[in-house]
Formats: C-alpha cells, sequence, structure tokens
C-alpha cells in the first residue's frame, strides 16, 4: 500500500517548510571539519610509504545528509509497525527525494564548490543523495584539505593509498556533507561464508538439502500450499561473479525450477566470475532452496567504498526487490563513521520504501576484526539499525528429518575460531524498537545490539551447494551467517506472497526489525521463533528471549507468517504470479 494524495501533500509541505536553502553565491565562509569521522581506518598498523602521485586520476562520491530526518523517522516507525495505521503505506522513491532527499539548491552548491575546486562531477543520483566526481589527486587534496599518502600493511601484506587527517570543506556545505568516498583504498568488504567437503545432512557430499531445511523450519506446509515466491522479487548485493551453469546443476539435483537471475553491473564492473563466486553462487542457490520460484536480482559492484556505496543506492533508487540479502561486511573498527552513515542514509530510505535488507552478521563471533582478534566488535552493516542482522546457529533434525533442536553456533577450536557474529555497535545506539525479553541485559550499554535473528550456520551442519570454490567445482557444505541471511531473505519473499495472497492488512513485509522484536516480546497467536537457549558465540552465551549469539531464534515460517498477517493457512493457491509492486524489474544496464 502506498500513502494517499493528500497524505504526501501535507509531507512534501512539511518537508518544504524544513528545507535548507542554501545559496549558491553566498560568500564564502571559513573552512570547517566533516563532523562524522572519515580519516582513512587502520593507519596505526600501517607504514606510511610516500606521498600519492598528485597527477594521479581519482573517483570520489559526496555523500549528503537527508531533509527533515524527524518526519522521516516518524514515517518509518509508522510504516514498520504492524499495530500502526500508516502500517505498509510506504512511499515511491521520486516521493523520497521529494520529501526527504537534499534540495536542489544544496545540490548545486556542493557540485558548485567541486567544479571550482577543478573536479569534474560526473553524476548525481536520482535521488540527490551522491555526488559522483573526478579529477587529479591535486584537485581532490585541495577540495577536501586532506593529504594523500601510499601506505603497506603488514598484516594484508599490501599497499595501500589514504588519508590522515579530516577532510575540511567551507562551513556553508559541511553541514549538508555525510562523507567522501573514494580517499582511501585501505580495507575491502570480505565475503562471509565458511566451507568445508562434508557434513550431516543427506545433500550430496554432505549437508542439508532444500527438503530438509523446508522441514526443519517449517516451510513445507506453505510451499505444499503454493507459496514458493513466485512474484516476490528478491534482491543480493555482490562483489563478484557466478556461472549460471552451477545454478543449474543444483536446481536440477533437486528438481527446482530455475529461474535465472537478472544481472545489474554496477559502475561498469565485470560479471565474469572471480575468486569469491562461491559466495554468489552459495547466496542464490540458498535462496532457490527455500524460495525457488522468486525473481532473483544480482546487483554486482566493486569491492570498493564507492562501489559498495553505489550498488547499494541502485537498489533502492530501483526500488525493484523488497526483499534483500548481503553476505559481505567489514567490522565496525575497519569502516569509517563517515561510510557507515553514508550507508545508513541508503537504508532508512530502503525502510521508507517497504524494502527489507538481511545482512550476514559475522563468522568470527564475538570478535569480528580479524586484526584484532581479542576484542569484541560487530560486523557492519549488519549493525545498522534500519538492517536485520542474522546470526547463525547449529541445528540438528530429529529421527524424521524436521526440526530437532538448535544451540548458538561456535567452534573455538577451529583455526580461527568460527561462530555467529555478535555484540554491541560501537557506531549506531540502541532503537527504540530494540526491546523484549533478554534485551536488556548486564552486557548493554545503550549500543545497538546484535544479531536481530538467526538460522543455521555452522558448516558441520551446513548447506549442500554446488558452487565453484578455489577453481574446484562440485558439491560443497557451506556454513556460516552468510547462508543464514538469504535464507531470511527467502522466506520474507514467501512471506510477501502470504501476505497479499490472505489479504494482510500493509504491504509488503519491509523493514522488519519492529514486526520481529514486537513477536519476539510475546502475545504472538502462534511461536514465531525457535529460541536457542544453549551455546554461545566465542563470548556471549544464548539465553531465554533475545540474545547476543542468536537474537530472538530462528524462524518457524508457518507461525511467522501467520502471526504478521493474523491469517490462517489459506487453500492452495492456484499457481499465477503474484506481484507486490507495479514497477518493472530492472534491466541488466550498467549505473
Amino acid at each position: 500500500m502506498r500513502l494517499s494524495h493528500r497524505t504526501i501533500s501535507l509531507l512534501v509541505a512539511i518537508a518544504m517548510a524544513g528545507s535548507t536553502v542554501l545559496t549558491a553565491n553566498a560568500a564564502p565562509a571559513r573552512a570547517k571539519p566533516l563532523a562524522a569521522r572519515n580519516v582513512t581506518p587502520g593507519l596505526l598498523n600501517a607504514v606510511r610509504l610516500r606521498r600519492m602521485d598528485p597527477g594521479k586520476a581519482m573517483n570520489v562520491t559526496v555523500s549528503l545528509a537527508l531533509r527533515n530526518q524527524a518526519a522521516l523517522d516518524q514515517l518509518i516507525a509508522g510504516v514498520s509497525d504492524p499495530s500502526s495505521p500508516s502500517y505498509g503505506r510506504y512511499l515511491r522513491p521520486a516521493q523520497f527525494a521529494a520529501l526527504f532527499g537534499p534540495s536542489p539548491a544544496q545540490v548545486q552548491q556542493v557540485t558548485g564548490y567541486l567544479r571550482g575546486q577543478g573536479l569534474t562531477v560526473t553524476s548525481v543520483s536520482a535521488n540527490h543523495t551522491l555526488i559522483q566526481a573526478s579529477g587529479s589527486a591535486r584537485a581532490v587534496q585541495a577540495a577536501f584539505g586532506v593529504t594523500l599518502w601510499n601506505w603497506h600493511d603488514p598484516t594484508e601484506r599490501r599497499d595501500f593509498f589514504g588519508n590522515d587527517s579530516q577532510p575540511v570543506l567551507p562551513s556553508s556545505i559541511a553541514a549538508a556533507v555525510v562523507g567522501v568516498a573514494g580517499l582511501n583504498d585501505h580495507y575491502q568488504a570480505r565475503r562471509i561464508g565458511r566451507a568445508q567437503p562434508k557434513a550431516g545432512g543427506t545433500g550430496p557430499n554432505g549437508g542439508f538439502t532444500p527438503a530438509e531445511l523446508k522441514s526443519a523450519y517449517d516451510v513445507a506446509p506453505l510451499a505444499a500450499l503454493g507459496f514458493r515466491g513466485q512474484g516476490q522479487p528478491l534482491g543480493l548485493l555482490e562483489l563478484d561473479g557466478f556461472n549460471q551453469a552451477n545454478i543449474n546443476v543444483y536446481d536440477s539435483n533437486y528438481g527446482l525450477a530455475t529461474v535465472t537471475p537478472t544481472i545489474v553491473a554496477v559502475d561498469g564492473v565485470s560479471t565474469t566470475p572471480g575468486a569469491n563466486q562461491v559466495e554468489v553462487e552459495l547466496d542464490i542457490e540458498v535462496m532457490h532452496a527455500l524460495a525457488p520460484s522468486a525473481p532473483i536480482t544480482v546487483w554486482e559492484g566493486p569491492n570498493s567504498d564507492l562501489g559498495v556505496l553505489h550498488t547499494y543506492n541502485a537498489m533502492v533508487v530501483s526500488d525493484s526487490t523488497p526483499a534483500n540479502s548481503t553476505s559481505w561486511g567489514l567490522c565496525e573498527p575497519s569502516t569509517s563513521p563517515s561510510m557507515m552513515l553514508s550507508l545508513d542514509t541508503i537504508f532508512r530510505q530502503a525502510a521508507a520504501q517497504g524494502q527489507s535488507f538481511f545482512a550476514a552478521s559475522g563468522d568470527s563471533g564475538a570478535f569480528d576484526c580479524l586484526n584484532a582478534p581479542t576484542t569484541p566488535t560487530v560486523d557492519h552493516p549488519a549493525s545498522d539499525p534500519y538492517v536485520t542482522a542474522v546470526g547463525g546457529t547449529r541445528l540438528s533434525l530429529n529421527g524424521v528429518g524436521g526440526y530437532g533442536s538448535e544451540t548458538a553456533w561456535s567452534w573455538a577450536t577451529h583455526s580461527p575460531p568460527l561462530g555467529s557474529g555478535g555484540g554491541l555497535s560501537q557506531q549506531f545506539a540502541r532503537p527504540s524498537w530494540q526491546v523484549g525479553p533478554g534485551v536488556a541485559n548486564a552486557y548493554s550499554n545503550g549500543g545497538r545490539q546484535v544479531p536481530d535473528v538467526a538460522l543455521d550456520a555452522d558448516t558441520r551442519s551446513g548447506y549442500s551447494i554446488y558452487p565453484t570454490s578455489n577453481g574446484s567445482t562440485g558439491w560443497y557444505v557451506i556454513g556460516g551467517t552468510s547462508a543464514s541471511a538469504p535464507a531470511w531473505a527467502a522466506f520474507a519473499a514467501i512471506l510477501n506472497q502470504y501476505h497479499f495472497a490472505t489479504g494482510g492488512r500493509g504491504g509488503v513485509l519491509g523493514f522488519a526489525n519492529p514486526a520481529l522484536y514486537q513477536l519476539g516480546a510475546g502475545g504472538s497467536p502462534y511461536p514465531p521463533f525457535h529460541d536457542v537457549t544453549s551455546g554461545d558465540n566465542l563470548y556471549y552465551p544464548a539465553t531465554a528471549g533475545w540474545d547476543y549469539a542468536t537474537g530472538w531464534g530462528s524462524f518457524d515460517a508457518s507461525n511467522l507468517a501467520r502471526d504478521l498477517t493474523l491469517r490462517s493457512l489459506p487453500p492452495r493457491l492456484a499457481q499465477s504470479p503474484i506481484r507486490s509492486r507495479t514497477v518493472p524489474p530492472p534491466r541488466p544496464t550498467q549505473y
């Protein structure tokens, strides 16, 4: 459901009243540092080599702040709360840009400044939040008041470039700028999945089959009624390519309908599979396992701050995939606060538009930074409040192949130790919706608490997958929270289909966290989660209610679908597509 014209007109009036108008001819003002830290992460452990060649060609992206953020927070709270009259009344991208995007005057002033510093403005995103520019390192340094250096990271055994001071801008525009991406290339996002040759399922070479996963997590009754995700698009953020032939082998082996993913190449990235194609094929095949009829769009971008920022923004500006997943991330200390806040702006737009984002919470337990393995940290973007963080469990089946039990995933004797990512954010405050039994605890410090939910992730009870890994193609058992995140997104597609078929109130699931925490707090007619109360994530124990190892636990699909729609299971569906949106699927073009 979308907002009425009357409501939109009222919000537009509020937006116009709250706009900060900046004139391009304003008198020059004194320089001001950006509010959020925008210095290259990890310099304490790096060796400075030399200054960057001033003639080096560079690309940067300036991220602008949203307007009327109090009104935006109120809107997101309403559209995401099942008890609110506004539940499901989502915005379209153009409506979001008009209400909350930077004003044309703000964009004009920032672009004018960049051009005045000798940079070429190459594009402004449709939501007006990202301004891309290019030029020499000399011009970039002058525009942002920084010095760019070449460095060496002895731990990663690679050279990189980066700035060692905070960017500075004229005070007339500094407040409108959240961050500047492209000033460093130190850390790349890492894929989070883990593989091993064999586990305890009945799939080829071990691992759980689609039928076992559907049985264990109570998806089978929905599938038997025709709920397999048809007409409900899924999105994947990926930083590598995949081989469709591998997907075909997987689908054929399990008798699944082959729905060929659409590829959207961002920033001209090559879609040829690389060293991390196993991650992409894992994500697609896990989605097919639970929602085999759901169309999938794979958004492929370069593995850089610029690539990640542009790819997420392309997904949200398109607004063509209601349920989305990402299995790529970095620990918070390896990500600059300005980058996290720039992405937070994108995830806020997704929430206002009714797009779900599920993110792997990490596979190193409570110690997500690989270069600081004894310091508790969490993974980003799972730590963002507008993202649903998915942790990991170890699933055991009962004697008839159904749900037996689950424990929190940890494997302390593995090298390196593995476990469900979880803990406390150092960047984001705990949001108002994060309440319920177990949420307030002895570890709480006011930070956002991760994860929100979980699903099977232990490689010893992993997923039967057919990918190419380390140059070898065949059947593998894949685990990690990068398997549990796309599984949750696939379930969201089924849930969206169920919702429309049963006439549930509101629209698609959208930003899921407020509804999930309401259900976790109790009072739902059907038990929606398997509460995991044993095990730990190498530091935090699993407990009754919410915990840092598994959140609320794994889903019982049939129960959760009925709880969220307040509808009983319907008769069997006729096999006709049900679309939740009227927008066409994205074309395989470049952004």
